[in-house]
Order: C-alpha cells, then structure tokens, then sequence
C-alpha cells in the first residue's frame, strides 16, 4: 500500500547543485530534468527480489510529492511515524531550494501525529482487552475442569469436551505471552549470524518448538526488513 504527501511549494532556485548532495546519500534511482528531481530509495526487497519498502521524492517546480510504502496495516503508524521523520530532515535540507511555508506542511503533520497516538492508545488497549478475557475464560473452564475431575464416570464426554477447549485457550495464551514475532526474528537473526549466515530451517524450529511455516515467515519479515539478505 502506497502513501502519498503531497506539500504546495514554490521553487526559488536550480535544482542541479543539489545532485551532488543526493549522490552521497545513497538513494536507489535518481532522475533529474529542468522540471523534476526524483530520487527514490528501495528499503528492502521481498523473497522474490522485488521491492517490498520504499521510498520516494518528488521534487517539482510547485510542489513537493513524497511517496512511501506501508507493508501492513498493523504497521502503518510506525511506518508513518519513520516516513514523517525523514520527511522532516529532506524539508529541512530542502528550505534552500523551496519556500516551504509552516502552514503548507502543518496539515500533514498534525493529524499524523494525532492518529498515531490514538492508534497505539487503540491497538495497546485491543491487546489488553483480548488478553483479559482469554485469562477470564481459561480461568473459569479450568475451575469447571477441576469440578467435573472428582465427577463421576458419566460426565466422561463433557470432561474430555472441556480438556479440548481448555487446551486451545491455554494455546492462544502461550502465543500472546510467549515467543512474539520480534522474539521470533531476533532468535532467527542471531542463529544466522552464529552460523556463517546459513540457517537450517527445519533444525531452527525444532529446536525452538515452533512451526516450520512461522519461522519461514519470520525469515521473510527480516529479509524484507532488510536485516538479512538472500544468497
């Protein structure tokens, strides 16, 4: 999903001294015109080699386009926060070359900054909301367990019914308290440095008790994160 800012602005002067800048900033594509300076920086690429985070700079006679990727929605108020602090240093080296006016950019900023806020207040209260009432649930199956372990024979059927649902409560807890996927990928991340930059897949996760396909997704996050790369 691509995000766009765009601020009104007004060029003072030539754009062409500021390329030798640019080129020492390691950008990934720089184009330049009379009309238009683009520079784009590819973050990171996917499995596959295709660009999966990005950044992009417009930079046009009456306005200034900055354009970026977020992966997942679950990460588009860190994303924006990063994307609005480099955007914050580009203005500043920019001011040189456009007016760039308080008002121009303050309709951006605040109500980024405003959402954010209520997106992590949001997303911080859902977790603790979700994790109360599993605690609530496995707590009240477990005590009707205990009851229905001193009933009699009879109450067989119910007693193995509950022993199920108590079991995938007690998963869903396990996952919210134990190994998260930033635990996930710091232990990937360290076993492929200790290991010469090579990891055995199925070895890793038997070790660490977790499925094969979630280590495999958590090799991807670093990959396209652009902690590792692909030989």
């Amino acid at each position: 999903m691509e995000q766009e800012i765009r601020i009104a602005t007004k060029r003072k002067r030539p754009l062409k001294p500021l390329l030798q800048t640019l080129g020492s900033f390691g950008f990934t594509k720089l184009d330049y015109s009379e009309e238009q300076l683009t520079i784009e920086k590819v973050e990171s690429e996917d499995l596959n080699g295709q660009p999966y985070l990005y950044y992009r700079l417009e930079l046009q006679k009456n306005a200034i386009v900055f354009k970026y990727t977020v992966p997942t929605m679950d990460r588009s108020a860190s994303r924006g926060l990063e994307m609005g602090l480099l955007l914050m240093n580009l203005l500043q080296m920019l001011t040189a070359y456009y007016d760039v006016p308080v008002q121009s950019v303050y309709p951006f900023y605040f109500p980024m900054l405003k959402s954010l806020s209520e997106s992590m207040d949001k997303e911080k209260m859902e977790i603790y909301s979700e994790l109360k009432d599993l605690r609530q649930k496995h707590n009240s199956l477990e005590r009707k367990y205990n009851d229905l372990v001193q009933a009699s024979a009879q109450n067989a059927r119910i007693l193995v019914e509950y022993e199920r649902k108590n079991e995938v409560l007690s998963d869903r807890i396990k996952k919210l308290e134990g190994m998260g996927d930033v635990e996930l990928q710091a232990q990937l991340f360290e076993w492929v440095r200790t290991h010469d930059g090579e990891i055995d897949v199925l070895e890793f996760s038997r070790l660490n008790n977790i499925a094969v396909g979630r280590a495999e997704e958590g090799l991807d996050a670093l990959i396209k994160n652009g902690f590792i790369r692909k030989r």
